[in-house]
């Protein structure tokens, strides 16, 4: 259980910090390519009990 307390923290945290670079980036020809990468870090981070678990067997 606590384990899954740390994987939806860390994702709330991970999704405030980008939303918040994401703001402070300005509309620019740069700004598509960091929310791919931003897209990327997200899903990097909610995959990763997925990744720990097909590492186990």
């Amino acid at each position: 259980m606590s384990d899954l307390y740390i994987w939806i923290r860390d994702i709330l945290v991970i999704i405030i910090s980008l939303s918040f670079f994401q703001i402070l980036i300005p509309d620019s020809s740069m700004a598509k390519y960091l929310r791919y990468i931003f897209s990327l870090v997200i899903l990097a981070v909610i995959l990763e009990p997925v990744i720990q678990l097909l590492n186990g067997l």
